[in-house]
């Protein structure tokens, strides 16, 4: 195993060890789509609510694209 396989693993795990926890006991703005939802203003208008949705969705066509491309993007 690579040392970079290994370490995408414990990313993987550390993301569940965080997330589950925050899924179950139901508050407000603690699970990852919850915190993306609220610092690029999803929900609402706040102040600088289009750049932050622009910077947003940028980066998701992006990550698409690369994914989808094989890494040409």
């Amino acid at each position: 195993m690579s040392p970079y396989l290994a370490a995408w693993i414990l990313w993987i795990l550390m993301f569940f060890a965080i997330e589950l926890p925050a899924v179950f006991n139901r508050q407000p703005g603690d699970t990852l789509s919850e915190l993306v939802w609220n610092v690029f203003a999803v929900r609402g208008k706040p102040a600088g609510w289009l750049v932050r949705r622009l910077v947003l969705l940028v980066g998701l066509v992006w990550l698409t694209m690369h994914f989808l491309t094989g890494g040409l993007v």
